[in-house]
């Protein structure tokens, strides 16, 4: 159902040009920006010489994404001659509180999650705390994730639902395709390969669901950048598992990631998380 809020959040589209060309080159800016400015740094490194580490990975794959928020910044502001904050809220300013009260309630969800999975599968867990490894991505990861996931939200929660907008008043069309332009390019993680590529494309399209739903159900962007920046800190901060796609110093690491269980718990903690936030905190139109 198009409620006010959804209504008044895909409209915003509507404060810029909107020519279908200007969105094919769009698209292609973005893209390129991400996946070919932004490996060359990367690419500089290893043919000068630079032995490979984590944490040099983990640098290099957001300063890709960061070129991405510069290629859509230039596609916002110059060809479709728009505001950044317009991706974000209809109101004057961008509402920080609520990005953190979803972060906030997203980690006790995480945290749940990851307890309940260590009682059930005991053993499966392991502390790999190393103080002198993990520093440098504790501040690596406060510094790079938040803006990388807001990155990612601008373009994919942003960017494409608004424009999809224009195409079609469905706001679960709108959803499930905005989820699926997501999951595609999470493919090329090394977990499609090893676990498989439907139960990954699964998990990626159910987070991303999530994700839409809650700023189409909110009317602003806030809680998704919130949600994800919170979800990834946990991730590569408290709870990893071996072989992720975010290979980072974790408190506690598992041996394997359980794509099933990641699937299920996903799924419950987005009816959760929904629950809570819009019981809890309604949608309160400043």
């Amino acid at each position: 159902m198009l409620t006010p809020q959804t209504s008044r959040y895909l409209d915003l589209v509507r404060e810029g040009r909107n020519d279908w060309w200007r969105y094919a080159l769009g698209v292609f800016t973005i893209a390129f920006f991400w996946l070919v400015l932004g490996y060359v740094p990367y690419f500089l490194l290893v043919a000068g010489g630079v032995e490979a580490s984590p944490l040099i990975d983990f640098v290099a794959i957001n300063f890709s994404i960061f070129m991405m928020l510069a290629g859509l910044a230039f596609t916002v502001r110059l060809v479709h001659r728009r505001s950044l904050r317009s991706l974000v809220t209809p109101e004057a300013r961008v509402d920080w509180r609520r990005a953190g009260r979803a972060a906030l309630v997203w980690a006790a969800v995480a945290a749940v999650i990851v307890v309940t999975e260590h009682l059930l599968f005991p053993g499966r867990y392991y502390l790999s705390f190393d103080p002198e490894r993990f520093l440098p991505f504790l501040a690596a990861v406060l510094v790079l994730t938040p803006i990388q996931c807001a990155a990612e939200e601008l373009v994919f929660r942003g960017y494409a639902m608004q424009g999809l907008g224009l195409l079609t008043r469905r706001p679960a069309v709108i959803a499930a395709a905005s989820s699926i332009a997501f999951t595609v390019p999470h493919l090329m993680n090394p977990e499609a390969a090893q676990y498989g590529v439907l139960v990954m494309a699964a998990n990626y399209f159910v987070l991303g669901l999530l994700l839409a739903t809650i700023t189409l159900r909110d009317g602003r962007l806030e809680l998704a950048i919130g949600l994800h920046a919170s979800n990834n800190v946990f991730l590569a901060l408290m709870a990893n598992y071996e072989g992720s796609a975010l290979a980072t110093e974790s408190v506690f690491t598992a041996r394997e990631l359980d794509p099933v269980y990641s699937l299920v718990t996903l799924i419950a903690g987005a009816l959760a998380f929904h629950w809570w936030i819009f019981r809890r905190a309604p949608e309160d139109p400043q």
